[in-house]
């Protein structure tokens, strides 16, 4: 036969094995067989006797091991803060999968499910037993993953199912507050911008005075606000293993301030710089542990942006009006 009539032919060929693929994927994942149920449980454990869990996707790769204490550990960074109760939604939504379909009893190929090049695999241990789950190809069509129990169990689990399981180290952070002093609590305060170092304390009243110099009147509301941001800042993450300062802008802060409570207690905080790839992240040290560098809002940094000038309150007051009106 000739060539240029048999290429048409083995292109219909191909088109023709390509759709009775898609129909196949189609039938085995929304073809309902008599008596066949969904929402098939694919595990029998429950998130309180996770004791271990890891897993992996194209961009993140989490081991965590959980503490007598109760808490999670990040095993490629232990000292990272981890917030249990977020680990425990993700438990909850990973033991409490269910499957749309079991497809065990199919004759399908590795390959074609995904299972060779996987999306995502979770691994965690309950009760001493070690549980596997690989989720392989998904199904744009019927909106599914095809998912294989360490067993060799093949199911079918709804795409958005796995949409928030394969947190980042970021997303499981717990913030910390970087101090437990009350701003109610602050006694005095320094502020030292590297070019000008500023003492204030308050006195029993709330109002706080100018070491250097008691007759300033200040913008009241501007002193109390450094005192008020300082005892309220909480970290959006932890760098356990800091480099040098300067990576940091620790070597020139922008700004070290001091609070010291009634009992004499003080925490001492040194503003950074912010990060050169995200300026709306700055950096900071505190004295209630000096071993991390944390990262915080940026706009924290124009509170402590003062000097005695811009500290003093507003005396253009009703009085000096009225003066001026009269000399005039």
């Amino acid at each position: 036969m000739n060539r240029k009539k048999l290429l048409p032919l083995a292109v219909l060929a191909g088109v023709v094995v390509l759709l009775a693929a898609a129909l196949l994927a189609v039938t085995l994942l929304n073809r309902r067989q008599d008596g066949e149920e969904s929402g098939i449980a694919l595990f029998s454990v429950s998130a309180g006797e996770v004791t271990a869990l890891s897993y992996q996707d194209g961009s993140t790769d989490v081991a965590l091991t959980q503490n007598e204490d109760g808490g999670w550990t990040l095993e490629s960074d232990p000292l990272l803060p981890i917030d249990s109760d977020t680990v425990t939604d993700l438990l909850d939504s990973l033991t409490g999968l269910t499957a749309l379909r079991d497809l065990s009893g199919e004759t399908l190929e590795s390959a074609q499910l995904g299972f060779d090049s996987p999306a995502m695999t979770f691994a965690f241990t309950a009760g001493g037993t070690d549980y596997t789950l690989t989720v392989g190809a998904e199904n744009s069509i019927a909106g599914a993953y095809y998912v294989r129990l360490g067993d060799g169990g093949v199911y079918t689990v709804s795409t958005s199912s796995f949409s928030t399981l394969c947190k980042t180290p970021r997303q499981l952070y717990a913030a910390q507050d970087i101090t437990d002093m009350e701003s109610t609590d602050v006694a005095a305060m320094t502020l030292d911008t590297g070019s000008e170092v500023l003492s204030f304390t308050r006195d029993g009243d709330g109002s706080w005075t100018l070491d250097e110099d008691p007759a300033c009147a200040l913008d009241q509301d501007a002193v109390a606000l450094m005192a008020n941001t300082i005892c309220s800042l909480t970290s959006s993450w932890s760098i356990t293993a800091p480099a040098a300062d300067v990576q940091y802008g620790l070597d020139t802060p922008a700004a070290v301030v001091t609070l010291t409570d009634g009992d004499g207690r003080t925490v001492q905080c040194t503003f950074g710089g912010t990060d050169p790839d995200d300026d709306s992240v700055a950096y900071l040290r505190a004295s209630t542990d000096e071993s991390v560098v944390y990262e915080i809002a940026a706009n924290h940094l124009s509170v402590f942006a003062q000097t005695k000038v811009s500290l003093q309150a507003d005396t253009d007051t009703a009085e000096t009006a009225t003066a001026e009106s009269a000399a005039g």
